[in-house]
């Protein structure tokens, strides 16, 4: 067992800290072994947990397939050596469950540090070493543990502070809206940037935990802030660090009256249109001890927003890469402009030497004209504009704070002199989350796929799932949220960004049960659509499934059961038709009614899901019972007999209910057959859907045996294509499937499209949850080893530990290696391609001659032959496995 990780605010409670786990095949020579060594692997900061229940997971380790967990034990205590457990010590609990483990011990005071460590027994009652003690820190609990105030009035305030002896322990908590920087004795603290993520702030406001031991003094101290306006469009800042110091005197260091400010340097900033930065208006020595500011007006007491304050749990933005240009040209006399070679979010480094005074100007756009000059058509009303004032002394080294922007390309203007290529950087800026997958193969194009999926969905997560992030919008849609949800979180340790989204949803809720377009809500309408508002039910689901929480479920159940009561009131002879922006930027039209039909549907059955695994077995019976009404009502309402269709037989219109199986069995082969001729005859193997279509077309082909459709369709390079906008030059995914210029061009960094990244896992790479299970315990590797691809790849780290499934092929002999997480188990299957005479080895052992399974190879528990090839049980561990044929 590797990775302790440890799962915080009640809503922010899955799986936050994953490990990479080491699984060894068996080592003939050594028998048996013990379950190996624990470290701890952080991957987000556990501060400022604002829970009284956290839960705790680990990820095991072993040396020898087939393991699990029978038992563990878990110390929490106050002492850093957490020797003994004098808040908690659970002694031997008989459990496999090494997920979602419910704090049970003395109650958790606010603002305190506390460690703990774990162990386990292994199925044969081995056990093994307590792990690395790990450290998490709790927030306040109540708004009472607040003494600060909400200052305001400038957007740089400051406040010194004297210290009598070393600080041993500190820790600030900051709320600075709409965006703030905290800094401490000249030094800016910690990473995050555009802090603290976008809320609906009459609701809630999120506040930010720092530890800041390390930057505190004995003597004079300087904390100090600087404000920008984000989404909150006014700039207040509400400060307290709680300073713990030798001998166990503690005091505390708030927001208030006695603060100073001033307007400093940043004279104008704003999401859409940029940031004005005047140099000359600095005033050095500001943010630290000694400095004069007599003539510095006082803060200003001011009123906060009304919403509760919450720890941000989730990984906050950072700026997480550095691009050097690939290139620069100068279109016209003084303009420069750089060619990032990527479409991304963030803003740019600027490097200038210059006299004083000097006005550097930076423009951004996704798309350049063909004089060379950058095409800003797209961005409607958002200027995108950063303008730099030189204090001129020597080289000066900037970047904006308080905005950001999408782009590939940046227009220099106002340069004093003739800039270097790397004068200008790029810096990528997003939600720091952490990736967990990979996915390679064969075929190039499904790599370049794979590619602006990636850039396409990390750059618009900004604190909410954002639709683009180069315009006038930027937007929480909801569609586009639930649409490439699965796929992220193959990517990505998407848990606690999720958790955090799953609550703005409940935020915005209203009393009637509806939720709107987008979250937090600026755009868009409420009710939302049914296709946009079903993010609410789906994305919880989804939670459930890949991570294994049943908290979620249990968090907002009744949250989603007041929407799905709501879509009811809604409903005409059970099928709910409103709708806006149906199977949105589709080739073909279908009918919004369907789409708002379908996600009722689909909503009342995930809605009964919940339910049973509640408990709540009446409201299963009922949801189950209105999921069959409305099966009924629809194919009553949709279906054309004449037409073997639903609707008006576009692809999604037939797609939807094959998809969910709200087609009657005997008519299933007439309507798969109008879907099959539509793509194959009608439009050569080309996809006509919209986002909503585009989403479950590839699985339902794929799991209805035809892999090798799915695959032409990815594969395709002409109009309408993923690999279309690829041969025009995507870095990231469009918004729509056609290449337009002008004023009716797109965002060209729209990640709705990429639904297809799910696919690319769990049919090409074959990693797949097994039905009816959760967080990965049981899992099904089916590979689809189709038309001319050779080899694919892929592995995503899970909340139990890395799962990948990793093949090759050639006319005679398929190879295929599998990891399978310590406590999981796996079904695998790998094709027979008709081959008689099969063997399959794993690594140098025969364990299929032919004439049946060979038994006696440690971790693998059967093998059968099956339709689609042979079916092999696992349980943990790695294997190689060799099928060979004549």
């Amino acid at each position: 067992m590797r990775s302790l990780f440890f799962s915080g605010l009640f809503i922010f409670m899955v799986s936050l800290f994953l490990g990479y786990p080491v699984l060894p095949g068996l080592d003939e020579a050594k028998g048996p072994q013990a379950p190996t060594g624990l470290r701890c692997e952080y991957l987000v900061n556990p501060l400022g947990v604002d829970t009284l229940k956290p839960r705790f997971s680990w990820v095991l380790e072993h040396g020898e397939r087939g393991q699990g967990q029978s038992s563990y034990e878990i110390l929490v205590s106050t002492q850093p050596n957490a020797e003994e457990g004098d808040l908690w010590a659970s002694g031997k609990v008989d459990s496999t469950d090494s997920t979602q483990v419910v704090y049970a011990g003395k109650p958790l005071q606010s603002g305190s540090s506390y460690y703990w460590k774990v162990r386990y027994w292994d199925r044969d009652g081995r056990q093994s070493p307590f792990s690395q003690v790990a450290r998490f820190d709790t927030g306040l609990f109540s708004r009472a543990d607040w003494k600060g105030k909400w200052i305001g009035g400038k957007n740089q305030l400051r406040k010194e502070f004297e210290l009598g002896k070393k600080a041993l322990r500190a820790r600030a908590y900051v709320c600075g809206l709409g965006y703030s920087e905290l800094r401490l004795n000249g030094h800016k603290v910690g990473r995050n940037v555009l802090d603290p993520a976008w809320t609906t702030y009459d609701k809630r406001a999120l506040y930010v935990t720092y530890d800041v031991t390390g930057y505190l003094q004995t003597g004079p101290n300087a904390v100090a802030a600087m404000l920008g306006q984000g989404w909150f469009k006014a700039t207040v800042l509400l400060v307290q660090i709680n300073i713990e110091l030798e001998g166990g005197e503690k005091l505390e260091v708030v927001s208030d009256a006695s603060w100073k400010g001033m307007d400093g340097p940043v004279v104008a900033n704003s999401v859409y249109n940029g940031e004005t930065y005047d140099a000359r208006l600095e005033t050095p020595g500001w943010d630290r001890a000694g400095y004069d500011d007599g003539q510095w007006s006082a803060a200003e007491v001011v009123a906060g927003p009304k919403g509760v304050l919450s720890a941000q749990m989730m990984p906050a933005i950072q700026v997480v890469d550095t691009i050097v240009p690939l290139k620069m040209a100068s279109p016209e006399p003084g303009v420069y402009v750089f060619d990032m070679g990527q479409n991304f979010s963030g803003w740019a480094q600027l490097r200038v030497r210059g006299q004083r005074g000097t006005a550097v100007k930076l423009r951004f756009a996704e798309m350049v004209y063909d004089n060379g000059m950058i095409n800003q058509e797209n961005l409607r009303g958002a200027r995108a504009e950063d303008v730099y004032i030189l204090k001129g002394e020597g080289e000066e080294v900037w970047e904006p704070r308080f905005t950001y922007h999408g782009f590939r390309y940046v227009e220099l203007s106002g340069y004093p002199g003739v800039p270097a290529v790397n004068g200008v950087r790029g810096r990528v800026v997003h939600t720091a989350v952490e990736p967990v997958g990979s996915f390679a193969c064969s075929k190039p194009v499904l790599n370049s796929l794979q590619r602006i999926i990636i850039w396409g969905q990390k750059t618009n997560l900004h604190s909410t799932p954002t639709d683009c992030c180069q315009r006038d919008e930027r937007m929480g849609w909801m569609g586009d949220a639930q649409g490439t949800a699965e796929e992220a979180i193959y990517n990505f340790d998407m848990a606690a960004f999720y958790a955090n989204f799953l609550r703005d949803i409940r935020d915005v809720q209203d009393e009637k049960g509806t939720i709107t377009d987008t979250v937090p809500h600026i755009w868009g309408s409420r009710p939302a659509d049914p296709a946009w508002g079903t993010a609410y039910p789906l994305i919880a689901w989804y939670f459930y499934q890949y991570y294994g929480d049943r908290r979620v479920l249990e968090d907002y159940y009744d949250g989603i059961k007041k929407y799905v009561e709501f879509l009811r009131t809604r409903a005409e002879n059970d099928l709910v038709k409103f709708s806006y922006y149906g199977d949105w930027v589709a080739v073909d039209r279908t009918p919004g009614d369907i789409v708002s039909s379908f996600y009722y549907y689909y909503d009342v059955k995930v809605l009964a899901e919940m339910a049973k695994v509640l408990g709540k077995e009446a409201d299963a019976k009922a949801y189950g019972d209105l999921a069959s009404a409305i099966k009924t009502a629809f194919h009553r309402e949709y279906f054309d007999p004449k037409t073997r269709s639903y609707a008006n037989g576009t692809q999604t219109a037939n797609t939807l209910p094959l998809f969910l199986d709200l087609v009657p069995e005997k008519m299933r082969g007439s309507v798969w057959g109008s879907l099959f001729d539509n793509i194959v005859y009608k439009n050569n193997s080309h996809l006509t859907t919209g986002i909503i279509g585009t989403k479950y077309i590839m699985e339902l082909l794929t799991n209805n045996g035809s892999s090798d459709l799915a695959y032409d369709i990815a594969t395709q390079t002409t109009y309408p294509s993923w690999g279309y906008m690829i041969e025009n030059g995507a870095t990231s995914l469009w918004e729509l499937w056609q290449l337009r210029q002008g004023p009716s061009m797109n965002s060209h960094n729209h990640p709705m499209f990429g639904s297809v990244g799910s696919w690319l896992y769990k049919a090409l790479a074959g990693i797949n949850l097994a039905p009816e299970s959760t967080g990965f315990e049981k899992i099904r590797i089916v590979p689809q080893m189709v038309r001319d691809l050779r080899y694919a790849a892929g592995s995503t780290r899970t909340v139990r530990g890395e799962v990948s499934s990793s093949w090759s092929r050639d006319d005679r002999t398929v190879r295929l290696e599998v990891v399978i997480p310590v406590g999981s188990e796996a079904e695998v299957v790998i094709p027979g391609f008709n081959l008689e005479n099969v063997v399959i080895k794993e690594g140098d052992q025969a364990v299929w001659n032919g004439q049946g399974y060979k038994a006696g190879i440690q971790g693998i528990r059967s093998i059968e032959k099956a339709q689609a090839g042979f079916l092999i049980k696992v349980g943990s561990g790695r294997y190689a496995f060799k099928l060979q044929g004549d």
